[in-house]
């Protein structure tokens, strides 16, 4: 007797003989893992979704960037639209919202129009009054409400930091210090025409005529501050189009939140939310982003996906379940086992730390699925073992289940392994979001077989079998007679099958190779989803939701301080300008410029060229005596490293990246000749695009993992390397048909779409198995080839429908998902299902009966 054999025998005693044991011991420890459930924690961050793109190289590039330019601080942001913000009424709305939220215990600093400190001058009316960047700078990415993984860092605020700089000393009022005052008289120096009297003249004017305060003082907004307000708003390029809209119908208030745990952030959420329904605070239209807020509002949609999903699949299962055995062991059964299965899986992920993420929330409507369909094996097994026992009783019960668990076990453990294949062949994706979603749900349906094939048949002997005239009515149904008529008609025409198989498999490999690789932002939402709608607004009217990164690094100290480098660097925003891609553009030239309209009160200056690096110098200087400095996220203090960046529309990571490509090239043109400069990018825009490069490797490498592996398996079982090579043609078909699906539904092949080819591999091979090892059994009581794949069929047919049904109906639940990402799955997944029954009942036949050979029965002991 062979190892296999006595652990088959060991198996079937183990489940028959000692029964309690094995379902006290599965309930118990089904009952322990329980208990760890509370431990799960949600980590709802749809960056780790969207941005697929790894290695060390960009790594290191982003470490230096927040090293160098500094680290974004969470924020919330909090958008009022109405007919004219700058309005008296409106503007006081604005300030009360600000006022509110200023005194919640979870806000560290609120940035609005009305409480925002604004440098300006205010003596005499040719004076321009537009804010300097010492407050300015630090609404870049105020308005940023980016998602995602796949990511993006959806809602995510850029550089509040700055904000700080506003209310402490950050003007040039009241005694300079030496090296201010140098500073000054090198800029005046440098442009005398434009301080009649020097520096003895324009040092005292200048700290007469700037205020560096809020404009609106009090709890209430005057006209005159309005009026003011408006008036210091009013072309400046660092305000309009960051923190208001050029048409004045748009406003940004910003909520610099204080360092909160996981649990203190979702109390301040819902705090969030229920203070904007508070009746003082309407009259306005209002809508909120920020990533902490996001990730609330994915936490309560995640629990609102369990509560329904879960129990609609349940309900789907088990009405499948109900109208193909109408035996209540063989309906209750299947549920108990998949029910010990999520508690074990779930309560093991909070046991180890393995948060529930937008993946990982399927797990359980997964588990479920995929239990009840290899469930529905055992239990059609067992019918018909049972029937054939010449006499009813206990002892005939213990035989029928021994004989299924020496039948079913092997294959049971083979198709379960191949679909954890399929799942863990996951682990070569660059998103760490897909890894663990492959292993995690891997690892339960592993735990899902030991359940199965222990639990399920343990008790399925105690209970009453079916009558014998049901099975005996089964064998006989319209359903049997026509799956055994169609394979004998299939196999008389096998040639011609296997001829138009040819032909669909070109055609639709035609089809499929014009799939799109892309994605973008808003595909990850419905476009009634607030978050899609507030992402379309800030696109709209303020400075777009993709920031790209252009990190400048020399050599040289103080090289960026260079005129002439500083206007190459404007050339190339000037054309980013003009790209549809881009929005609105910024770097340190802006806040040096900016500052210098403050100074010189002429406005015209921000359109001029530096007269020298003294006078670029001596501004850096000045801005540098306030800490933090306003340009310290733009340009380091050595002068050899600067941020130029770039806005982006949502136009989808092939447009992006053909983008960066000419960004590249005239990036090139412009500084190529300076040896000393390097470039380097960052920012989700470059991140989230370039990533997608990754998606198809991603897809290659996890199917020739899944494809080695499964056929290592299937010719290791079967003993037999004909069988295995046979096994793979039924199950990569219906992957191809399913690309040209995609390309039919116009659906991109992105991080979303792309694990849906290595799980249906792995579940779709599943009736492969169960068709083979039957042939096989067949094949051994010494009939022919295709009296053994009639009888393969007859003897298997039902439960491969059955299971395949279930599987399709189950994933066709994940429709009712609240993520999109999710619903594509489930729809993909059913789809290629699909396609998988048609293969194995309609290919598989012929391809065995024209190749199969003795069926591998010759490496049978």
């Amino acid at each position: 007797m062979s190892r296999r054999q006595e652990t088959l025998n060991w198996l079937a005693k183990l489940v028959t003989e000692r029964r309690k044991l094995v379902v006290a011991v599965s309930v118990l420890t089904a009952l322990a893992f329980a208990t760890q459930i509370p431990k799960l924690k949600a980590d709802p961050a749809p960056e780790s979704l969207l941005s697929s793109f790894e290695g060390e190289e960009y790594a290191l590039i982003q470490q230096r960037f927040e090293e160098w330019f500094g680290k974004r601080r969470e924020a919330v942001l909090i958008l009022v639209e109405a007919d004219d913000v700058l309005e008296r009424d409106t503007l006081q709305r604005i300030h009360d919202i600000s006022l509110y939220f200023a005194g919640k215990p979870w806000v560290e600093k609120v940035a609005g129009l009305t409480t925002l400190n604004i440098p300006r001058r205010e003596k005499g009316a040719e004076e321009d009054d537009d804010a300097d960047l010492d407050d300015l700078d630090s609404l870049d990415g105020l308005e940023e409400v980016t998602a995602d993984e796949d990511t993006a860092d959806l809602d995510d605020l850029d550089s509040l930091d700055d904000l700080d700089s506003l209310d402490e000393e950050a003007d040039v009022q009241g005694d300079l210090e030496d090296a201010a005052f140098n500073a000054l008289l090198d800029i005046i120096e440098s442009d005398p025409g434009r301080f009649p009297g020097g520096i003895a003249v324009a040092g005292p004017a200048l700290s007469a005529e700037l205020k560096t305060d809020p404009i609106v003082d009090g709890t209430e907004v005057t006209e005159q501050e309005a009026a003011e307000l408006a008036k210091a708003i009013e072309g400046n390029p660092l305000l309009v189009g960051r923190l208001i809209d050029e048409d004045h119908t748009l406003a940004g208030i910003a909520l610099q939140l204080r360092k909160l745990d996981p649990r203190e952030m979702q109390r301040a959420m819902k705090d969030l939310r229920e203070s904007l329904d508070r009746p003082e605070l309407q009259g306005v239209e209002l809508h909120v982003g920020g990533l902490p807020y996001l990730r609330s509002v994915i936490v309560s949609k995640m629990r609102e996906d369990n509560l329904r999903l879960i129990p609609l699949t349940v309900l789907v299962c088990l009405l499948l379940l109900t109208i193909s055995f109408r035996w209540a062991a063989g309906v209750l059964l299947p549920l108990g086992a998949v029910a010990i299965t999520a508690l074990v899986t779930v309560g093991g992920m909070g046991l180890f730390g393995e948060p529930m993420n937008i993946l990982n929330n399927v797990i359980v409507p997964l588990l479920i699925i995929i239990g009840i369909s290899d469930a529905t094996h055992l239990i059609q097994r067992y019918r018909d073992e049972v029937h054939d026992e010449e006499e009813q009783g206990h002892q005939a019960r213990i035989a029928a289940g021994t004989r299924t668990v020496k039948a079913i076990a092997v294959a049971c453990m083979l198709t379960s392994a191949t679909t954890a294949v399929g799942l863990a062949s996951l682990v070569v994706s660059k998103t760490v979001m897909l890894k663990h979603f492959g292993v995690t749900s891997g690892l339960g349906v592993m735990i899902s077989y030991v359940v199965i094939i222990t639990f399920v048949p343990a008790i399925l002997t105690w209970v009453t079998p079916p009558k014998r005239e049901e099975v005996r009515r089964e064998r006989t149904s319209l359903f049997t007679t026509a799956t055994s008529g169609l394979v004998a008609r299939l196999l008389q025409w096998r040639w011609l099958v296997l001829l138009g198989t040819a032909l669909f498999t070109i055609g639709a490999g035609y089809v499929a190779s014009r799939i799109t690789v892309d994605h973008a932002l808003l595909d990850q939402f419905d476009e009634t989803d607030p978050v899609y709608t507030t992402t379309i607004l800030i696109e709209e009217k303020l400075s777009g939701v993709r920031p790209l990164e252009v990190v400048l690094v020399s050599t040289e100290e103080d090289h960026f301080l260079d005129p002439a480098l500083i206007q190459s660097i404007q050339r190339i925003r000037n054309w980013a300008s003009l790209r549809p891609e881009v929005i609105r553009t910024l770097s340190y030239g802006d806040i040096l410029r900016e500052s210098y309209a403050l100074l010189t009160g002429d406005p015209s200056v921000r359109s001029e060229e530096f007269k020298s690096q003294k006078q670029v110098k001596g501004l850096v200087t000045m801005m540098s005596q306030r800490k933090p400095s306003p340009l310290s996220e733009w340009l380091t203090e050595d002068g050899k490293r600067v941020r130029v960046q770039l806005k982006l529309r949502d136009v989808g990571a092939q447009a992006t990246m053909r983008f960066l490509d000419s960004l590249d090239d005239v990036i090139e043109q412009e500084l190529g000749e300076d040896e000393t400069v390097s470039v380097s990018f960052t920012g989700e825009a470059y991140t989230g695009s370039r990533g997608q490069t990754a998606v198809v490797n991603d897809l290659l490498g996890s199917l020739l993992v899944a494809v080695v592996v499964i056929f290592l398996l299937l010719a290791s079982f079967f003993r037999s390397i004909r069988l295995g090579l046979l096994s793979i043609p039924p199950n990569l078909i219906p992957l191809i048909a399913t690309m040209a699906y995609m390309v039919w539904r116009e659906i991109p092949l992105n991080v979303s779409t792309v694990i849906i080819f290595s799980i249906s591999l792995g579940l779709a091979v599943n009736g492969t198995i169960h068709v083979l090892a039957r042939f096989r059994e067949e094949m051994h009581r010494g009939i022919g080839r295709e009296a053994a794949l009639v009888r393969a069929a007859q003897g298997t047919g039902r439960a491969i429908v059955i299971s395949c049904v279930t599987l399709m109906a189950g994933f066709g639940v994940l429709l009712f998902s609240s993520f999109v990402p999710v619903r594509s799955f489930g729809e993909l997944i059913a789809v290629t299902i699909g396609g998988c029954l048609v293969a194995t009942l309609v290919v598989l036949p012929p391809l065995l009966r024209v190749a199969g050979g003795d069926g591998g029965v010759r490496g049978l002991d």
